[in-house]
């Protein structure tokens, strides 16, 4: 197996980090060999990740694979180092089948690796290449609940890859590979019952024989079952997925990345699919294929298969996955499998070699990856910068550095001003006054409150609760790739070149069927114009030799334009727009897909979700979300100020701007040691101490305190110690023990002292 030189050097942070963590020193590397993995780049461009980070369960940007959840019971004892041996015991019972509809298992222990790679041409370099950057988005969109927007994106890296080892072989099995698996996965859902349709309700021949999937065209679907259909599908799509991809490794992290995301949406409000579980399993098991040294694949394989009770399959996949790389996920996941089959001594190795992994991965990146971060987390200024000001070298007077005013047309001040450039600043050291040079202050001669032409207050934005933003809806009237199947609302006309009286308009009904002369009811939703008419021809034959029947659509797309009904405000505000805002759990709800995560992505990356959200039930339709108003941002103030209180950010605040909104500081207010308390993306409690007195004072022009204010940040300004002191002195003296037994002196002078 060579793995593509792309992947090792070009493979982006947020896809190297599912690896961060996972590394023992002699371990093998995740895709056969050591030198395919460089866990040295993922340490230094890898943060660890957080506890409670908002994340969903069981996807996104992680240090590890999933986790099956710890068992009640304590583990053994501690005892020596003893190898693990695996072998091939029969299960305890017949495990139970969840997913019905799953494809057929892989049997990963005798599976046979990929064929070898023909030599590699520059343009499949950078096919893979690209691949890997759609990769890396569609993690950090599904790390984000952009489910469909992921799933694009995945399925667009692998598109790329086709077509480039098309094109390197001079054929186009790749492609029409992926447009087969694609097909069978779209199809497959045809065959599970929904809220109104019961399996016994399911025409599984007519279904097969409008579909495009050749998996059962020529079986006996007399003996089928919808959910053995459904199977058949998946396991026909897993199998052109791998055909798809090659010998790929990038093709391999697509397919991994697929899986995951089936199996994170399963659960998931507003995107619940009982066909989510099976997919996973089928992209698990295509991504093996593709790359049998997977050994992500193969842990997440065995964790759904776990939570889905089949422990025997996922003791073997787990097993396949430690010894291809040793990591402390798949040790513990491995450990929990072995309990639920009984096997305690295994368990007890197992739990060994996972505490070792976890020293390794210790040792390596300077934590514990499986240690929650502390709740609190107090960051001493000393070790980022120093706060001492660096005074000038001689006086400073402003007789030096005059500013001449003038009723010119030019420029307030004809001469040069004099500054300090904190650009000039390094983290280390601090500039002073001594530091002053010529600065260009009057860019814009008179006007110039207005301000600079600044760069953007944030390099993009990110929505958060309670934005409002405004949807509007606008109709591509764009060609389908796919054929038009018809839906209930449709009207269609169906006339007979034999026999005119069959001629009629018809509306489908809210069945799905048509009611025609001699025939009765006739399904007609989900069939395309052509299949519904040879549908027709067949069944006309009992009464006619030549039927001779043309079906015609007169008004299509019933959903389309339900949903423009629903949007339209023309009578109101005007145009097909809907306002929404983002609610406290991060969503917002549109017509037709319910609701939808929104909170930390950019307009872009929503408007990418929405429309794919939309393309799985209307076609012919967009969504551009925009920003009508921003979510209102607080800072909190409080200590030896003037107006201690909350106040609004209208844009970029700093420590010093936050102190003049509350009326400046008190005397006696300790600026040296001003605290601000913020909250990070988990909620965690993070804290600082920031030094403001030179600034305040006029002794250092770049002071290192003047940072950026986030929203609900809370700023401290404590009292000086001799404020505190006196604070003491008077609250137990003045006020207590005094206040309680006051002391009366009275001398007098005119009685004589005695002993």
């Amino acid at each position: 197996m060579r793995v593509a030189p792309g992947w090792s050097s070009v493979l982006p942070s947020a896809i190297v980090v599912l690896a961060v963590g996972m590394v023992s020193p002699s371990a093998q590397g995740p895709y056969g060999d050591e030198s395919s993995c460089p866990p040295a780049a993922a340490d230094e461009e890898t943060p660890a990740a957080s506890v409670g980070s908002g994340r969903p369960e069981g996807f996104g940007i992680q240090n590890e694979p999933s986790l099956l959840p710890p068992e009640e019971a304590t583990w053994p004892g501690p005892a020596a180092w003893i190898p693990v041996e695996y072998r091939d015991e029969k299960p305890l019972s017949a495990p139970t089948p969840v997913f019905d509809a799953e494809p057929r298992p892989l049997p990963i222990a005798v599976a046979s690796p990929p064929a070898a790679s023909q030599p590699r041409s520059q343009a499949l370099e950078m096919a893979a290449r690209e691949a890997d950057l759609h990769t890396r988005r569609a993690f950090e969109l599904g790390g984000r609940r952009a489910w469909f927007a992921a799933r694009a994106e995945f399925i667009l890296a692998l598109r790329t890859l086709a077509q480039a080892l098309d094109r390197q072989r001079e054929t186009t099995f790749h492609s029409r590979a992926l447009a087969a698996a694609l097909t069978a996965l779209r199809e497959a859902q045809d065959f599970l019952p929904g809220p109104s349709r019961l399996e016994a309700d399911l025409d599984l021949a007519g279904l097969v024989a409008g579909h495009r999937t050749p998996a059962l065209k020529q079986a006996n679907l007399d003996r089928h079952t919808p959910l053995a259909a459904c199977q058949g599908y998946l396991t026909f799509a897993q199998e052109q997925l791998a055909a798809a991809a090659g010998d790929e490794v990038a093709g391999a992290m697509a397919l991994y990345g697929l899986g995951k995301l089936h199996a994170a949406m399963a659960n998931q409000p507003g995107v619940a699919d009982r066909s989510a579980p099976p997919k996973a399993v089928a992209f698990y098991q295509a991504a093996l294929l593709v790359n049998r040294h997977h050994y992500m694949a193969s842990n997440d394989l065995g964790v759904l298969l776990a939570r889905a009770g089949r422990y025997e399959d996922a003791r073997m996949a787990l097993e396949h996955s430690v010894s291809l790389y040793s990591q402390s996920a798949g040790w513990h996941n491995l450990a929990v499998v072995y309990r639920q089959l009984g096997r305690l001594d295994l368990a007890g190795q197992a739990q060994r070699h996972w505490a070792a992994a976890v020293r390794a991965e210790t040792a390596r990146l300077g934590f514990n990856p499986t240690a929650p971060l502390p709740a609190v987390q107090w960051v001493d200024p000393k070790r980022l910068s120093p706060t001492a000001a660096v005074g000038p070298k001689r006086g400073f007077s402003a007789e030096d550095h005059a500013i001449l005013l003038c009723q010119a047309l030019g420029p307030a001040a004809p001469c040069a001003i004099c500054g300090v450039d904190c650009s000039t600043c390094s983290w280390c050291k601090r500039s002073g006054w001594e530091r002053m040079r010529a600065i260009a202050w009057q860019a814009y001669a008179q006007g110039e409150y207005v301000g600079h032409e600044r760069t953007a207050h944030v390099p993009e934005y990110r929505l958060r609760v309670d934005d409002q933003l405004d949807m509007i809806y606008r109709v591509t009237r764009e060609e389908t790739a796919q054929p038009y199947r018809l839906n209930v609302g449709d009207e269609i006309r169906v006339e007979s070149f034999t026999d005119s009286a069959l001629n009629r308009d018809l509306l489908v009904q809210p069945d799905g069927t048509i009611t025609l002369r001699l025939l009765g009811q006739v399904r007609a939703t989900g069939r395309t114009v052509a299949q519904l008419r040879d549908d027709l021809e067949r069944l006309y034959l009992k009464y006619y030799k030549v039927p001779a029947i043309t079906v015609t659509p007169l008004r299509v797309n019933a959903k389309l334009e339900d949903l423009r009904a629903a949007v339209d405000r023309r009578q109101g505000i005007g145009g097909q727009s809907q306002l929404v805002r983002v609610t406290p759990e991060g969503t917002i709800a549109l017509p037709a897909i319910g609701s939808v995560p929104a909170q930390g992505l950019t307009l872009a990356e929503l408007q990418q979700e929405l429309n794919e959200r939309y393309r799985q039930e209307v076609e012919g339709i967009e969504v551009i979300p925009v920003l009508a108003q921003r979510a209102p941002r607080y800072v909190y103030v409080l200590g030896e100020v003037r107006n201690p209180g909350r106040f609004e950010m209208t844009g970029p605040t700093t420590a010093i701007q936050a102190l003049s909104m509350a009326g400046g500081w008190n005397v006696g207010a300790h600026l040296r040691q001003v605290v601000v308390f913020r909250r990070g993306d988990d909620w965690r409690l993070l804290a600082t101490m920031l030094d403001l007195r030179d600034a305040l004072y006029g002794k250092q022009p770049c002071p290192p305190g003047e940072i950026w204010l986030s929203d609900s940040d809370v700023i401290i300004v404590p009292k000086h110690p001799i404020l505190v002191a006196d604070d003491f002195i008077n609250l137990v003296f003045t006020r207590g023990i005094y206040g309680v037994v006051p002391a009366t002196f009275a001398f007098n002078f005119a009685k004589l002292s005695t002993l």
